[in-house]
């Protein structure tokens, strides 16, 4: 009987020996397992800051050559402003004929125009020459505001035709109670002559025959938009008040609208001093639902960013992940499709912070043709 009791001892003694070894061989595997995922970590970690470290090189090995370029164009501008104060000079002294005075004003007028196009055409086909500017902060507080009025309402559309669906109930954004509510609206498919279509949904507080001139009045302006900008839209909400516009989307782009409470766009946006900002409003709220989704997060992007290290607007600043890409692309616009629109000075302060984000646009091959 004994024995037997030592036979069980020792089979205890054994199997929670084995049961011991077992959990030092699972932790010592656990640790070697833990080992290389932080060696692989380190190793992810290193590839990136070498990447980093490779961008910042071109960045800057670009910055010197692009540097080196626009001296070159300053330097041309200052002998044409030379040799025109030179012209002036002799004028006044009646050194020089008016004929030949005339005459050699032509010549360097159109040596500016060909200097001037050297820019432009730079800038569409991707190369942007400009002054750099070292600049701490952002220097604007928005850009729909601070930026100038880019787009005329004189301005090509490709807005077609419209075609009245009825009053139809619409799942609105109301943005005075900050919530998504149905509305019985007037409803009117807006069609654009590149394929495109958006619907125009009008509160039925308004009357058909305001309806139809909100749609008359805001359809051509939407036509203004690049194609790029139009192609998640899903439709333009129109609620009465003083709330500012926003844009709003789910996941998968099946609700995608803008609202526009036109109190506000009426008495704020339409009637500024410095010029109707609603064409820019546009913009801005078109990128939300048709840039925004395929940027942010997206390496490229987040590498532009930390290039560029600052932000064209204080509102960009303060919602990164939100707004600074709305907050770009009116300026990227306005760079490579209407530089005779902005100062030179704007164009390199611009560029100064926004290089890097618009050789990111640049690479996304985005359809605005509308505006070349």
């Amino acid at each position: 009987m004994k024995n037997y009791k030592l036979l069980i001892l020792i089979f205890f003694i054994i199997i929670n020996s084995c049961s011991k070894e077992d959990e030092i061989n699972q932790l010592n595997q656990t640790i070697l397992d833990l080992q290389a995922n932080i060696s692989r970590l380190n190793s992810q970690i290193n590839d990136y800051s070498f990447q980093i470290n490779q961008l910042t090189y071109q960045n800057n090995l670009l910055s010197s050559q692009i540097e080196n370029l626009n001296n070159q164009l300053n330097g041309f501008q200052g002998q044409i402003e030379y040799y025109l104060n030179q012209i002036e000079l002799l004028s006044d002294e009646n050194l020089i004929l008016d004929s030949e005075n005339n005459n050699l004003t032509v010549q360097l007028s159109e040596l500016q125009d060909q200097l001037y196009l050297i820019q432009a055409q730079g800038a569409e086909d991707g190369v942007y020459i400009f002054n750099q500017i070292e600049i701490s902060d952002p220097p604007f507080s928005g850009t729909i505001w601070d930026l100038p009025d880019l787009i005329k309402s004189s301005d090509y559309t490709v807005y077609s035709s419209s075609t009245y669906q009825g009053i139809l109930d619409r799942m609105f954004y109301d943005k005075s109670i900050s919530d998504f509510i149905t509305y019985p609206a007037h409803v009117y498919e807006v069609i654009f002559g590149d394929g495109l279509s958006v619907d125009f949904e009008i509160y039925s507080e308004f009357t058909q025959e305001e309806a139809l001139n909100m749609e008359q009045k805001y359809a051509p302006l939407m036509g203004q938009l690049g194609k790029e900008l139009r192609k998640n839209i899903n439709s333009i909400e129109f609620l009465k008040g003083e709330e500012v516009a926003s844009a709003q989307r789910n996941e998968d782009l099946s609700y995608a609208n803008i609202t526009f409470h036109t109190d506000w766009l009426n008495n704020i946006v339409e009637t500024r001093p410095d010029g109707d900002r609603t064409e820019e409003l546009f913009i801005h709220e078109a990128t939300h639902l048709s840039i925004d989704p395929y940027v942010y997060g997206q390496r490229g992007w987040n590498d532009a960013v930390y290039l560029d290290g600052n932000y064209l607007s204080t509102y960009a600043k303060d919602n990164p992940e939100s707004e600074d890409i709305a907050e770009t692309f009116q300026a990227y616009i306005a760079v490579k499709y209407f530089p005779e629109r902005i100062t030179s000075s704007l164009r390199d302060t611009i560029l100064s912070i926004c290089l890097n984000r618009f050789k990111y646009f640049d690479s996304l091959n985005l359809d605005l043709s509308i505006y070349e």
